[in-house]
């Protein structure tokens, strides 16, 4: 109210505007006076974009939905002046933030509007509003809402069957669309998969009041090593409930949830409160109340020498672009926020937190909480925040031992080409986000690419993180890729198995499959044969391990990307088996399919042996 009121006219008689035209005069005058207030007043704006925006204006007014990018591109043939296909994506980014539609997936090569704002909260009241204001359930669909109130899991299937009572509203024929759409409002939350398509979502605002007592066992073993809290807290006292639920949302999309043995691993996801994983062997719990949200770290380990300065700089730079992403997209962006240090990760009344600025300038400070008394060390913020003063000493000393533990295991000193980070991306899990972040790529950045290529599999959306990593040309070094996996539990050695060597060499079967066969030229009219076989969601990295440069597999996509996708996978393998001399081999692509999890054996029964 501070930020945005101006001022109040309380009018009577709101049905006859002959009467009291005295204050109507007032208003209008304070309109004027304020209107320079507005973010985009005095700025430049193309009088085409004017014309674009009226006619969408006239589209949403004649009762349209929704546009995709190619009824834009129409849109925009049809108009007097157009637009050069450039402008038409600045433009969505300028009507995104002005308040008149909903413009989604503007990272992505098909961005979508929404004009009608209740359509999707229509679709959303068909799955959150309480089944009593709903007729015509089954007994069945009872039964299923009763067990999705109390775990806030949603299976798809039964999506459907809710948004298929409405068929005036078309739900289901924007099926995808809406769940983009809810995902990106943080309505709905799909969980992280690495292996496996997820058919379930998490309903934030669904889920059970929070018990964190249920992680206390946990976190109290005397095997368990953990951080301090890291502490969020708004200057303002008053912060929506929405604005957590979106978070914890945003986390489920990000971050596997925890399982512990003998623990039932739905219990660590309630409202406001989250278990997960997150780097390597370290857990988080996160807790969200009122106007602050808690952060611990946690691992099991007999060494407590594991808890290293700096293991939670990574995770707070994340957790921090989360959050300020959720305050944007609530135009909540002015809400400031402090950092503390609690010996806590619970909410308790009464309890005293430890102002970070206070530890930077003291080597301990006390805090209280339900436990007692305690003491926070300047050792415990170096878990969360930089350490200035030793940031260079600790540098020199980690090139240092990396340059070491490179020639130990022989590691190349460059980067990795196209082919080897395909091949890398097999090994990058669930901890992905942490793991990118260490190597310097921007969050931000990360989440944008994830998001872009949804369409495609696990692995090839940590392939595209790589290539702009390497892009960057920050991060992409074996050395420092090398690091990276160690800090997160895996096997640095797993790189010698990417190299970028000529498998070619090798058979695929050996002796099972005739030399004859293995070594045939591949013609052009194998190519749609091949693309029946190839799993469509890793092309990507299939054309990669091919041997096709990133910058001509995106040229493919940009060229057929009006048609379906089993036929530019056509186009790809004609172009490869027409362009590469010698010629490609049966045994080529299947080295390559088999390097990408491909069903290699139907190929080969397609093939038809001589």
């Amino acid at each position: 109210m501070e930020t945005h009121v101006q001022e109040m006219f309380p009018i009577a008689d709101l049905n006859d505007s002959t009467k009291n035209q005295a204050t109507y005069q007032q208003m209008w005058e304070k309109i004027i006076a304020i209107a320079p207030l507005q973010s985009q007043w005095m700025k430049h704006v193309p009088a085409r974009w004017v014309a674009f925006e009226h006619e969408l204006v006239r589209l949403k007014n004649d009762g349209r939905v929704i546009l995709t990018y190619d009824d834009l591109l129409e849109i925009n043939r049809q108009l007097a002046v157009p637009l050069v296909e450039d402008d038409i994506m600045e433009f969505l980014w300028k009507i995104k933030f002005s308040g008149s539609f909903l413009c989604f997936d503007l990272h992505n090569k098909k961005p979508f509007i929404v004009l009608q704002a209740q359509w999707i909260i229509n679709a959303f009241k068909a799955i959150v509003t309480d089944p009593k204001f709903i007729t015509e359930l089954t007994m069945k669909q009872k039964l299923e809402w009763t067990a999705y109130e109390k775990s806030g899991v949603l299976p798809v299937e039964f999506i459907r069957q809710l948004w298929g009572r409405y068929q005036e509203l078309r739900f289901l024929e924007q099926e995808e669309t809406l769940y983009i759409a809810l995902e990106t409002l943080g309505l709905l939350s799909k969980p992280l998969s690495v292996d496996a398509e997820v058919n379930y979502f998490i309903v934030p605002s669904i889920l059970q009041t929070a018990d964190p007592e249920i992680i206390r066992p946990v976190l109290d073993d005397p095997d368990t090593v953990t951080t301090v809290a890291l502490c969020l807290k708004f200057d303002n006292p008053f912060i929506p409930q929405a604005v957590w639920d979106k978070m914890i949302a945003a986390c489920i999309h990000r971050f596997q949830r925890l399982e512990e043995p003998r623990l039932d691993g739905s219990k660590f996801i309630q409202r406001g409160f989250a278990c997960l994983q997150v780097k390597g062997l370290w857990k988080m719990v996160i807790l969200c109340k009122d106007n602050a949200m808690k952060m611990v770290m946690f691992t099991r380990s007999r060494d407590q020498a594991v808890l290293l300065p700096g293991t939670g700089i990574s995770l707070r730079k994340i957790m921090q672009g989360i959050l300020n992403r959720v305050l944007k997209l609530n135009n909540q962006s002015h809400l400031k926020y402090r950092f503390y240090l609690h010996n806590d990760y619970r909410f308790t009344s009464g309890e005293r937190m430890v102002r970070v600025e206070d530890l930077y300038r003291r080597e301990s400070v006390e805090c209280y909480s339900s436990d007692g008394s305690g003491w926070i060390h300047k050792k415990d913020l170096y878990v969360w925040f930089e350490d200035d003063k030793q940031k260079m000493q600790q540098t020199d000393q980690h090139y240092a031992v990396s340059s070491v533990a490179d020639k130990t295991k022989d590691v190349p000193g460059r980067h990795l080409s196209p082919k080897e980070i395909g091949r890398l991306s097999r090994y990058i899990g669930s901890s992905y986000l942490t793991f990118f972040v260490e190597l310097n790529c921007p969050e931000k950045k990360v989440e944008q690419e994830m998001e872009e290529h949804r369409h495609l599999a696990f692995r090839s959306r940590i392939t595209k993180v790589f290539l702009h990593l390497r892009k960057m040309k920050a991060g992409a070094s074996f050395g420092a890729i090398a690091d990276a996996l160690s800090e997160h539990g895996m096997d640095s050695g797993t790189l010698m198995n990417t190299l970028d060597t000529d498998r070619n060499v090798n058979s695929v079967y050996d002796e099972t499959l005739p030399d004859s066969f293995l070594q045939q030229c591949l013609s052009m009219e194998d190519a749609s044969n091949i693309a029946d076989h190839v799993d469509i969601k890793a092309y990507f990295n299939l054309f990669l391990e091919l041997g096709l440069s990133p910058a001509k597999v995106d040229d493919f996509d940009d060229q057929y990307r009006h048609v379906p996708a089993r036929e530019k996978v056509t186009a790809m393998l004609e172009a490869f088996i027409k362009e590469t001399n010698p010629c490609p081999t049966v045994n080529t692509i299947l080295l390559a399919m088999r390097e990408c999890d491909m069903d290699t054996e139907s190929l080969v029964a397609a093939l038809k042996l001589p």
